[in-house]
Parts: C-alpha cells; sequence; structure tokens
C-alpha cells in the first residue's frame, strides 16, 4: 500500500515541473519581446493557452494618462478598433488595471479577472498590467499566481530591452536621417565644402567642390594637406593659400573668411571655421568655397551702371530733382544747379518751396505737393522756380511716384524741362517763323555747300596734276561760291608761288588782268601771305580794304583765306572774296572752305609724295650704279693683281720673281680688300643707323691729339692728291665720347675735303670751351651751291655728278648721324667755287647731356 505522504510528494513535484515547464515556455515566448518587431498578441496567445484565459490583455498607460494596448488574446478585430478612453486623473495614483476598457468581450458578469502589474524600465512615466480574464474562477494551483509574478518580473526586462532597443533604433534612424539630410543639403549647396577631422584627413566633400577645383584625385587623398597643396597650384598666390591653411591648423579655434583668385581669372570666397560640438569637442575643420566671380562682375557692372546713371543725370540738360515724402531734397543735378545757382550741398534736405519757390506761391506748391505725395496729385504741371539772383523760372515738370515693396510712397522724382525761353520764343511767334525760313535757307545752302564739295572732289580726284585740278576748283569756286578765288602753293624753299586765279565777268572786267597772278608777300599782316607764314585761317566778314588781298584799287567787302594743311605743313593756301555787301562770308563759308581746302592739300600731298617717291627711286637707282661701279673697281684690280700671281706661279716665274715685285703685288691686293672693306663697313654703317642698332662704347677721348694722328695717317693720300694740311689742335681737348666714331667722322669729313678740294690746302682746327667742343674742317675747292647744302646730309645725295667723282655719297650722311647720336650738331658754310667749311659742335659730357642747337653753343671768341 502507497504510502499517502510519498504520494503527496510525488503530486507536489509533477505540479512545480508543469509550472516550471510553464514558466520555461512563457519565458521563452516573453524573450522574443526583446525584438521590437515581434508583435506582442503572440505572446497573449501563448499566455491564454496555457492559463485557460478567455481574454488576455497588456495594457500600458503612459505619463500623459493615455492608455495603450500593447497585446492582446481572446478580442475581435471590431474591438481592437474601438478608442480607450483616456485615464481620468493625468500623473495621479489611478493604475492601468483601473482602466475602463471598452471591449464587449469583458462585459460578462461571471469573468473573472487577475491583475499581473508589470514596472517598466521609465517606470516613473508610465505603468504596465498583464489583465487575465477567465469565464469562471481558474482551477489552477496556488503557485501560479506566483508564476506570473515572477513572468512579470520576466516581461519587466523584456520590457525594458524592447524599449532599450526601440530607443536605438531610432537613435540609429534619426542618425542615418541626419546623415542623409546634411549630404542632401551638402550636395545641394552653392558652395564647395570640405571637411577634414582633427588629425588632418580627409573626411568629405561634396560634388560642387570638385566641379569648382577640379582635383578629384587630390581630394580624394587620405591627407587634407597634400590637397592644400593641390589647390595651391591653381590659385595666383599660392603663398598666401598655403600659409592661410596652415594657420588655420595651427589655431583649431580661429575661424575667418578671405578672398582669392585662380590662375584662369575665377574669384574664390572661403571660409574656415572649426567643427565643435556643443560641449566644446573639437571634431576637425570645415572650409566652405564659394565662387563669386559672377557676383564681382555683377558688383563692377552695378558700380558701373551707377556712376553712369549719375553721370548720365549730371550731364543731361534736364532738370532733375528727388524728393521724400515730406518735400526735403534727397537729389539735385548739375543742370538745376547751374540754372538756380544753388550747389546740391546746399539745399539738400531743405524743402524745395522753401527754397526754389517764389514767396506767393510757396503755400500752394506745398499743398499740390501733399497731394502728390499721397498719390494723388498731378503728374504733369508747370511752376516757376526762383534763382539765386532772383529770376523766374517757367520749368515743365513730369513727376513719377517710387513705391517700396509695401506699396508706399518713398519718393517723388520730378524731371523738368526749362521752358522759360520756348514761352518767350511763342510770344514772338514772327520772329520764330523767320527763323524757321531762315534755317530753311540756311539747309538748302549747306545741300548746295554739299554738292559743291562733292563735284570739287571729283575735280581734284580726276587728274593727275595738282596744278591743273586746282585751277578747275577755282573756276568752279568762282561759279558757286566766290567773285574771285586764288590758290597759292609754297615751293621746297617755302617760296609763294600762285597757281591758281579765278575771277567772276563781273570782277573780271574791274580788277586788272596784271595783278592776278602776283604771288602774295608772306610779310603781309593780313591775307593769304599771313596764312602762308603762320599756317592759321583769316576771315574777314565785314571787310578789310583792298591792302589785305593785294588788289590794286578793288574794294572786297568780305573774303577768307584757309591753309591747306597736310601732315602737319603748310602746302599753300586757298583765298576766296566777294564783292556783293549783301552776301558776305560767314562761319559756315568758312567751314566749306576749310573743308574744300583739305581736300585739295591731300591732292597736292599725294602729288608731291608720288614726284618724291620717283626721285627716291632715282636716287637709289643711281646709288647702285655708284655702289657697282665703287665695287667693281677694287673687284676688277683684285682679279687683275691675283691673275697676274696666278700666271707667275703656273709659269714658275714667281719663284724667280724679285721679292720686291711679289710684294707690290700683294700690297696693291690689301689695298683693294681694304677699299672693298671700307665701301662695305660704310653701307653697314648706314644700314645700322637706320635700323637703330648703331651702338656707342663712350670713353674718354682728347680730341685734338685724335685728329693730330689721323692727320698723321692722311699723309700718304695728302701726297698724291697735292694738297697741304694745317692742323690746329696744340690744346687737348677731352671729352666723353665714341673713339672709333669720333675717329670715322673726322676721317670723312677730312676725305671729304681732299676729294674735293682741288688740290688745295686743307685746314683742320679743334678748339671749344668747357662744354663744348668744336672741330673744323676748311678747304680751298669745287663749294656747294646755296641750294645744295640742305641736301648733302641725306643718303645717297651728293652735290656734283657721280661721273665726275666717285664715292658712294653716304660720308656726310653718316657724319651727320654721328654726330647726332654723339648728342652734337653739323653744319656747313660754302660758297660755289670758294670752297667749304664743315663745322662740328660735340658735347663734351657726352650724348647723355642736353643735347643743344648749335647757335645756342657757347663758344670762345678765338674759335668763333
Amino acid at each position: 500500500m502507497a504510502d499517502p505522504r510519498e504520494d503527496e510528494d510525488r503530486k507536489l513535484t509533477e505540479e512545480r515541473l508543469a509550472l516550471l515547464s510553464v514558466l520555461q515556455e512563457l519565458t521563452v515566448a516573453a524573450l522574443d519581446l526583446f525584438d521590437p518587431s515581434k508583435p506582442a498578441d503572440a505572446f497573449m496567445d501563448r499566455v491564454a493557452e496555457r492559463l485557460g484565459c478567455m481574454v488576455a490583455l497588456w495594457v500600458q498607460v503612459n505619463a500623459r494618462g493615455q492608455v495603450i494596448l500593447q497585446g492582446a488574446s481572446g478580442l475581435s478585430a471590431a474591438s481592437r478598433q474601438l478608442p480607450i478612453p483616456a485615464r481620468s486623473e493625468p500623473g495621479g495614483k489611478q493604475g492601468p488595471a483601473e482602466v475602463n476598457l471598452p471591449f464587449p468581450e469583458l462585459e460578462l458578469p461571471e469573468l473573472v479577472r487577475w491583475s499581473i502589474p508589470i514596472i517598466g524600465a521609465d517606470a516613473a512615466n508610465s505603468a504596465s498590467v498583464l489583465l487575465l480574464y477567465f469565464d469562471r474562477e481558474p482551477q489552477l494551483p496556488r503557485h501560479y499566481r506566483g508564476m506570473m509574478e515572477r513572468l512579470g518580473g520576466v516581461l519587466r526586462t523584456a520590457l525594458m530591452h524592447r524599449q532599450l532597443f526601440t530607443r536605438i533604433l531610432e537613435s540609429e534612424r534619426a542618425l542615418h536621417q541626419q546623415k542623409t539630410l546634411l549630404e542632401s543639403l551638402s550636395e545641394a549647396s552653392d558652395e564647395g565644402i570640405l571637411i577634414s577631422t582633427q588629425e588632418g584627413r580627409t573626411l568629405t566633400h561634396n560634388r560642387r567642390l570638385v566641379q569648382m577645383w577640379g582635383l578629384e584625385e587630390a581630394l580624394l587623398s587620405a591627407s587634407y594637406e597634400a590637397w592644400v597643396r593641390a589647390a595651391a597650384e591653381l590659385v595666383e598666390e599660392p603663398a598666401r593659400f598655403t600659409a592661410r591653411a596652415s594657420f588655420f591648423i595651427e589655431h583649431r579655434d580661429a575661424s575667418g573668411h578671405d578672398e582669392f583668385r585662380l590662375e584662369d581669372g575665377r574669384i574664390f570666397e572661403q571660409y574656415d571655421a572649426p567643427v565643435v560640438s556643443a560641449d566644446g569637442v573639437y571634431y576637425g575643420r570645415a572650409v566652405y568655397f564659394r565662387d563669386v566671380t559672377a557676383r564681382r562682375r555683377t558688383e563692377r557692372d552695378l558700380q558701373h551702371e551707377r556712376d553712369f546713371s549719375s553721370a548720365v543725370l549730371d550731364t543731361a540738360r534736364a532738370l532733375f530733382i528727388v524728393l521724400d515724402v515730406e518735400g526735403r531734397i534727397v537729389r539735385f543735378n548739375r543742370a538745376c544747379q547751374e540754372m538756380t545757382g544753388y550747389s546740391f550741398e546746399e539745399l539738400r534736405g531743405a524743402r524745395f518751396w522753401k527754397q526754389l519757390q517764389a514767396p506767393e506761391e510757396a503755400a500752394r506748391v506745398e499743398r499740390d505737393f501733399a497731394q502728390l505725395s499721397a498719390g494723388k496729385g498731378h503728374e504733369e504741371y508747370e511752376s516757376c522756380w526762383l534763382t539765386r539772383a532772383g529770376e523766374r523760372r517757367l520749368i515743365a515738370w513730369s513727376s513719377n511716384i517710387l513705391r517700396s515693396p509695401t506699396g508706399a510712397v518713398e519718393y517723388i522724382i520730378g524731371t523738368g524741362i526749362d521752358i522759360t525761353e520756348q514761352r518767350r520764343a511763342e510770344r514772338e511767334r514772327d520772329q520764330t517763323f523767320l527763323r524757321e525760313q531762315q534755317a530753311r535757307t540756311r539747309a538748302e545752302e549747306q545741300e548746295g555747300r554739299s554738292a559743291f564739295l562733292a563735284e570739287a572732289s571729283g575735280l581734284l580726284a580726276g587728274s593727275l596734276a595738282p596744278e591743273d585740278a586746282l585751277r578747275n576748283v577755282a573756276a568752279l569756286t568762282v561759279q558757286r561760291f566766290a567773285d574771285w578765288c586764288a590758290v597759292d602753293l609754297l615751293d621746297n624753299d617755302h617760296s609763294p608761288q600762285r597757281i591758281a586765279v579765278a575771277q567772276s565777268q563781273t570782277l573780271r572786267a574791274r580788277w586788272p588782268a596784271k595783278d592776278a597772278h602776283a604771288p602774295p608777300d608772306l610779310n603781309a599782316t593780313h591775307g593769304p601771305g599771313r596764312v602762308l607764314r603762320r599756317g592759321e585761317p583769316e576771315f574777314c566778314l565785314e571787310g578789310c580794304g583792298s591792302a589785305a588781298l593785294e588788289s590794286g584799287a578793288l574794294e572786297l567787302r568780305s573774303w577768307l583765306s584757309v591753309p591747306l594743311l597736310a601732315r602737319g605743313r603748310t602746302l599753300g593756301a586757298l583765298t576766296l572774296a566777294r564783292m556783293d555787301d549783301g552776301s558776305r562770308y560767314g562761319l559756315a563759308e568758312l567751314t566749306v572752305a576749310q573743308e574744300l581746302a583739305r581736300r585739295a592739300a591731300m591732292v597736292v600731298d599725294n602729288a608731291r609724295l608720288y614726284r618724291e617717291a620717283q626721285q627716291a627711286i632715282g636716287l637709289r637707282d643711281e646709288f647702285l650704279s655708284v655702289a657697282s661701279h665703287e665695287l667693281k673697281t677694287p673687284v676688277t684690280s683684285l682679279q687683275l693683281s691675283v691673275q697676274g700671281l696666278l700666271r707667275r706661279a703656273r709659269s714658275g716665274a714667281l719663284c724667280t720673281a724679285s721679292a720686291e715685285t711679289v710684294t707690290q703685288s700683294v700690297e696693291g691686293i690689301e689695298r683693294q680688300a681694304m677699299r672693298m672693306a671700307k665701301l662695305v663697313n660704310t653701307l653697314l654703317d648706314v644700314s645700322r643707323i637706320h635700323a637703330g642698332r648703331l651702338e656707342l662704347e663712350l670713353e674718354e677721348v682728347d680730341l685734338a691729339a685724335l685728329v693730330r694722328d689721323i692727320a698723321a695717317r692722311f699723309a700718304p693720300e695728302l701726297a698724291l692728291s697735292g694738297a697741304t694740311l694745317q692742323v690746329h689742335a696744340d690744346t687737348p681737348m677731352p671729352g666723353l665720347w665714341d673713339r672709333s666714331r669720333l675717329d670715322q667722322i673726322v676721317t670723312n669729313l677730312l676725305s671729304n675735303a681732299i676729294k674735293y678740294g682741288e688740290g688745295k690746302p686743307i685746314e683742320i682746327q679743334v678748339g671749344g670751351d668747357a662744354r663744348t667742343a668744336l672741330l673744323e674742317v676748311r678747304d680751298q675747292g669745287i663749294g656747294i651751291p646755296a641750294e645744295q647744302q640742305a641736301l648733302i646730309f641725306r643718303a645717297f645725295e651728293r652735290a656734283v655728278s657721280s661721273r665726275h667723282y666717285g664715292g658712294l655719297g653716304l660720308g656726310l650722311h653718316i657724319v651727320s648721324q654721328l654726330v647726332e647720336r654723339l648728342g652734337g650738331a653739323v653744319r656747313v658754310q660754302s660758297e660755289a667755287g670758294r670752297g667749304a667749311i664743315f663745322t662740328v659742335l660735340l658735347p663734351r659730357s657726352g650724348p647723355a647731356a642736353p643735347r643743344l642747337a648749335p647757335a645756342d653753343m657757347h663758344l670762345d671768341a678765338n674759335h668763333a
């Protein structure tokens, strides 16, 4: 027979094992609640199944009194949609077990409820409870109550972890959202953004930064300093850019703006700032770049537009005034200042009716302005302004209202026109009509003048000989424009020649023909002679008598004379005259005459340029002929000498020839070679001078000693020519010159004296004072005609025929150019058949000293 005690123990053991099994199963189900994604309804279904509940609810009440159904088992879908009323006393003592639940399943009277409290992780703000409903008193061991309380502890732990996990997920979701938002903002930003860590590693950058700099590889590198070095190569001031980056790396708390320009012309604005948390933790640096090229250009354009608008307002002849709503003057342009006599500074801020209106009109104008500032006045009106001098000026005003964005009136802009004179003109309609008739007449006259100029231009352009064209123009001028017309031209020596005279039929009968072609007097105080002398127009509207035009007894009432100017030179004069008192010349006729003179001067100048070009071509051809002859002579001599030596060498006679014979042949070759070298050097010197490549090697040179050396060197040539040379160079005359070029000057002058001196005595003298050295070469040869003296210093010019005298005609040209380069001057005094004196004046301080005209150089009386 079994022991009852053992049966009881066994039964207790089985109950405990069953309880542990249920607790273990529900605990495992409760642990699934750690995952927020797992619903609590599954756990509640397991609880209802294991305990035999009809309804199992998990209810939570938060701090605001809201009732939340965390999980349920045994409720219909309709019941789940029912709203649960809030707790009657938010924040009070009422727990979740006392909440009135609206579910129909809980309305059966025989239901038995178990309430198992669950304290969550935030018990201070919310409370949870498990509500178990049985259709009758549950037949469960009493230990199940304790099991459920222990299960409540498990649920408490699960709820705490569930809440923590939920918060972690929410935090991660918030962080991801913030990161995505920041990245979107960064990519959407118009600024280039670069963020580096506190260790100097590039953390992130946006696409705009790559677009701005184009340094993708450098941006992706692990070093912020490497990016700085790569970017510095693109800016105009790399040192400043690098120094700024180093400064902010060393001073972590510093921030600041800067602006720099790239080599491609773009302008970037840079802002550096530390990345610091709210509690002061330093995470790195952020650098922002903004392309402000367009903004700077726009600012310049706006400033230019403002300056332009201001200049336009100040240069406009219309009156322009800006007033605020109180009638105070804000802007007052130059036309207003000129008309009123008040400066803008005097009137700034003053009410215009107190300063500019007549006293009797001030009150009315103030009332009208009040209506205008309220947007109700007239926009066009007339009023009188009172100037500083007390003069009344009638102004026609057009007003515009400038409103703010809110629609309120801010400024009144007035644009006015001074119509005082217009009203006076309206009171004189007859005179106005007469002026209109006169203007129409002038227009017709102007049209006639234009047609006259066009026809005259055709005559000038249709003739290759300017004299013939000018005669035709003079005849046309008399037909259209004058009773008398004369054209005078200056020849090469500036002597006047009257090449064309035309007269009307009336004047031809009264003016003796013998006076018609008399050239004008250059010393005359009026008329064409004075115009030729001064190159300035002259006209007499009221008549200056016959003396002015040298017309004998003829009285010309009105005349004008204008110069023919071309390239800054006066080529001649065009003179017109009228006899009739009713048709005197005026400014319009002067303008037509000046235009006609300009066109005629162009034709004359072109003709002279053509002649000069032909002459230059002739000189060039002559020079080439002379140069070829001069070069051919030594070449022929060289060939003969060389051929002679070759014949002797081939025949064997060279070995038996005397040393004297061979020496003479070689010396002849040397002389001709030196002659050719001299000719070539002369041509090279001219080429260097004209090309501006002649360089001077300045040193202290004694002119007297140099002249003595050159005179000794010319002894064989002097002996050959039969001339004697007297040298007056005993006193030293040192100066800062180029020795070789100074030697060339003396040599060319002495060679010129020997060539044209006809074997007569030659003198060379050196003198001067403390500032200027003088070199004078005097010969008694053929001399130079006065008309040729201005030409001998030109290239390829000569005063004699090249067939009688050899040479290239460059010696004196080189002398003049070298003297000019040394800061001096050269002149000649000569008469045909009576020799020539060439005088060279050189500053002793060298060419850097101020150049003096020969007439201004001070010489001792002994050397004058």
